[in-house]
């Protein structure tokens, strides 16, 4: 049952009074605003982190108010915002989301209606569509303002796919055992934990045409679909075609790729911030330049290593006779139940909602930005923006939209790591009591 009924109903009129009246004043003097992101503003080690210390400082400039920072993990910032709002804990007065786990916060009626807020903003119109659909609920509510769009592609290096990357899994089968017979990897890529889901399990099973979600948010992924693209998963470690680092937790499924090991890698927009040095098979060596001030997105390793024709980049792999598929995942702003500066959260919302604003964030984190006068900036006509517009245009597909995301991604991700280190294992009856237990548990 939606927890947006019953005790929220008289918070839902409250904070619609109170969006509704908000004007956003700048030049107010002092104050706090509490922040959660996933970005590490005290340590900062790539340029998403450095975009939010000189943001922090940008804005304690524009307005006198300072901004603390609470640096939440990637992967747990969604659910930890959740628990803190259904527990009446320590909540921020704002939070970056991500869009996939919209659904999840409607049902447990976590974020604040923002629709009066967003539709009536001096940007509103400038904002892309499809970005903010992907913050919207299944009810029509605006739940986030969303700030970039990022998608999933391949890297590869071009001394290993001298004829470029192949299309199809069958086609890669064809190809990998000569370029393994050469030293090298034929992929790496994501291959364990949630996140491997989003990144490449689920683009892949799509492009089989295997349906995941059901209409009312249960799990459907136990079908011969799924399991003809497991089938090729297998594969890829039965035939040592990806290294077995690519199913330990954490990051080092990267390291591969950037040491010249691997001649692919499955690659989020964003991971070009990471992605530092770059060590190509013929050795050559591409790393990021230290910023003088606050951050430089463009002196990036990524971008000398393709300038200098090193690296190459493709669609995703898809089915024989299918269509290359990718997740189109928007990062976002919201304001969380139990906020004690609603006006200062969207008053620091819009502040980032300038043109200029939304080009610094979208190149530091690695993503397209979602206002239209960003991205028509010159910074995003190089070829590597125009890869990442181009695949996300012809590849993008939504989120499932599971009613518990986060629950979806863990059993999906277990259950598929099994079927790859048990080659015995039988992948429909695996893929079917991660399947059975997923719907048991949202009952």
């Amino acid at each position: 049952m939606s927890k947006r009924s019953g005790v929220m109903g008289a918070a839902i009129v409250l904070i619609a009074v109170v969006l509704g009246s908000v004007s956003v004043v700048w030049g107010q003097d002092g104050g706090t605003l509490r922040v959660w992101t996933k970005f590490n503003a005290d340590n900062p080690q790539v340029t998403s982190d450095r975009w939010l210390v000189q943001t922090i400082e940008d804005y304690r400039a524009a307005t006198g108010i300072t901004v603390e920072n609470t640096y939440v993990v990637y992967n747990e910032i969604n659910t930890r915002l959740n628990v803190a709002v259904q527990s009446g804990g320590d909540i921020p007065d704002v939070s970056y989301v991500d869009s996939q786990n919209i659904g999840f916060y409607y049902n447990q009626g976590t974020l604040m209606d923002l629709t009066e807020f967003v539709t009536s903003a001096s940007w509103y119109d400038d904002l892309d569509p499809a970005a903010l659909q992907a913050c919207t609920a299944p009810s029509g509510e605006i739940l986030c303002v969303p700030t970039t769009t990022t998608n999933f592609f391949t890297y590869y290096w071009a001394d290993v796919y001298p004829n470029g990357y192949p299309a199809t899994t069958d086609e890669f089968l064809a190809l990998a055992p000569e370029i393994r017979a050469a030293g090298h990897y034929p992929i790496t890529f994501k291959g364990a934990e949630g996140s491997s889901v989003e990144r490449f399990y689920y683009p892949l099973l799509a492009s089989y045409g295997a349906e995941v979600v059901g209409e009312n948010g249960e799990a459907t992924w136990a079908n011969p679909e799924s399991v003809a693209a497991l089938e090729f998963v297998r594969a890829l470690y039965t035939n040592d075609f990806a290294p077995q680092v690519t199913l330990a937790p954490g990051f080092d499924f990267e390291e591969p790729f950037k040491q010249g090991e691997a001649g692919a890698f499955v690659a989020g927009t964003f991971s070009y911030v990471y992605l530092t040095p770059l060590v190509a098979p013929s050795g050559e060596r591409f790393e990021e330049a230290p910023p003088a001030e606050g951050f430089d997105a463009n002196a990036i390793a990524v971008g000398d290593a393709f300038d200098a024709g090193e690296l190459q980049f493709a669609p995703p792999l898809s089915a024989p006779g299918g269509q290359p598929r990718s997740m189109v995942l928007a990062t976002a702003w919201a304001v969380p139940y139990g906020s004690e500066n609603v006006d200062g959260a969207l008053q620091f919302i819009d502040f980032q909602m300038s043109t200029q604003a939304n080009i610094d964030f979208a190149v530091a984190y690695g993503a397209l930005p979602t206002l239209r006068s960003a991205a028509a900036d010159p910074l995003f006509t190089s070829a590597y923006w125009q890869a990442v517009a181009e695949y996300q245009a012809s590849s993008g597909i939504p989120a499932p939209a599971w009613t518990n995301y986060d629950e979806a991604l863990r059993l999906l991700s277990t259950a598929i790591v099994n079927i790859i280190t048990d080659p015995n294992a039988d992948i429909m009856a695996q893929l079917q009591a991660a399947q059975d237990e997923y719907n048991l548990g949202i009952e």
